[in-house]
This record gives C-alpha cells, sequence and structure tokens, in this order.
C-alpha cells in the first residue's frame, strides 16, 4: 500500500512532456477594392473624322462624297474614381480628364468651280469623361467592362478663304458624345494599382450649311479610339 502511494508521488513529480499550446495564426483579411482612387495614364489614340459633301453643283470631294482623316497621336492625363465591393461584384464610377496630340490635314479636297484648295483639317486637343465600371474581382486581379459620356473639344472643318462657296465651315469645337470599353487592373499592394484599357468614343454627326447664292450642306462624322495604360493610389 505505501509502495502504490510512494509509486503516485513520485509520477506526479516527473516532468510533463506537453508544451505551451501552438499560437493562433494571423488571420488575413481578404483584399478589397473599395475605396476612392487617383491617378494617371497614358497611351495612344486614333481619331477617324470624315466630312462628307451632301449637295451644291459647285462642290464635291474629288474620292466620291467623303473625305476622312485618320489622326493618331500620344493620349494622357489624369483619373480619379470610387469603387465598392460586393462579394466578388466591384461597381463604380470613374472620371478623365486628357490631353491628345493626334492632329492631321489635307489640302485640295475638293473640286468643281472654285478657285480655292480648301484644306481639310481634324485633331483632338482634350476630352473629359464621366464612366460607370462593373467588374469581377480575383483577389487582387479586377477585369472590368465601363461606359458612360464624354466631353471633347475637337476640330473637323473645312477651310479656305478663297474657295467658292466661302468657307471655312465646321463641325464646331465643343461635341458631347458617349464612350465604351474595358480593361484589366491589378493591385500591386493595398494602395498601388496598375492598369490596362481601350475606350471607344462616337460623336453625333453634325450638318452645317454654307451660302453662295445657293446652300450647300456638309455632314461631319467623328469618333475615337484609344489603349492606355494608368497607375491609381488607392486611400
Amino acid at each position: 500500500m505505501c509502495a502504490a502511494f510512494a509509486s503516485g508521488a513520485l509520477a506526479a513529480d516527473l516532468p510533463t512532456m506537453k508544451g505551451p499550446p501552438p499560437a493562433p495564426m494571423p488571420v488575413v483579411a481578404p483584399f478589397s477594392w473599395t475605396g476612392f482612387y487617383i491617378g494617371g495614364n497614358i497611351g495612344a489614340v486614333f481619331d477617324p473624322d470624315s466630312v462628307q459633301d451632301l449637295g451644291g453643283n459647285c462642290c464635291h470631294f474629288y474620292n466620291g462624297g467623303t473625305d476622312t482623316l485618320n489622326p493618331t497621336g500620344v493620349v494622357g492625363g489624369l483619373q480619379a474614381g470610387y469603387n465598392y465591393q460586393i462579394q466578388s461584384f466591384v461597381v463604380g464610377v470613374e472620371g478623365d480628364l486628357d490631353g491628345t496630340s493626334a492632329s492631321a490635314s489635307r489640302g485640295g479636297v475638293l473640286g468643281g468651280s472654285g478657285a480655292g484648295q480648301p484644306v481639310h483639317s481634324a485633331s483632338l486637343p482634350f476630352f473629359a469623361d464621366l464612366r460607370a465600371r462593373f467588374g469581377i474581382a480575383f483577389d487582387r486581379f479586377l477585369p472590368y467592362v465601363t461606359g458612360g459620356v464624354v466631353f471633347a473639344d475637337l476640330t473637323n472643318k473645312l477651310s479656305d478663304t478663297g474657295y467658292t462657296p466661302p468657307l471655312p465651315v465646321s463641325r464646331g469645337s465643343e461635341a458631347t458624345g458617349w464612350t465604351i470599353g474595358g480593361g484589366v487592373e491589378y493591385a500591386i499592394d493595398n494602395h498601388w494599382s496598375v492598369k490596362a484599357e481601350y475606350l471607344y468614343m462616337q460623336f453625333p454627326d453634325v450638318t452645317k450649311s454654307v451660302t453662295d447664292g445657293a446652300t450647300y450642306a456638309f455632314k461631319f462624322k467623328d469618333s475615337a479610339q484609344l489603349a492606355r495604360v494608368g497607375l491609381n493610389y488607392r486611400f
């Protein structure tokens, strides 16, 4: 009996092999696209602009009725926006203010009885847009589609003071249209992200007339396409 008690007491005094409980693993919060951001962008722009002669027996285009210019150049500017993530879906709004170097001109585009050599010129100095964005987040990778309204300062005109009927005639410099496109964005860390994006812009056709005994009408058509990359800082 005494030996049993002694054996139990000896076992109680032996060191235990159990160590301290393991430290809990840190909980990593899932990445979220929700928040405001600002950034910059740079890329290339393609700006098809055409003018069509709609009537008048003294005037016509040598190529059969329409002359088209295709200005290309560099585009760059600033953007800002806000995203809100719901599970894997990301909705947001973004605005841009960009300038471009797209510009082109061609002389002698009209035939007929006029004595001048009219010049067709087109350019897209700058534009601003306001767009909605819809995407599906794969953690830090965000493909999206986007669309909205675009406001542009653009040139599309015929000019020559020596031509009959009197020129210049132009669509006007201010244009409001629509834009649609898509892109992908990748978050480098919790603040910085990079993106690549394509946008198509379409502006309403405009018909303008000049009078020199008779009325001569011209239709102006303008659109633009751009591809760019950007860098955003998210707050």
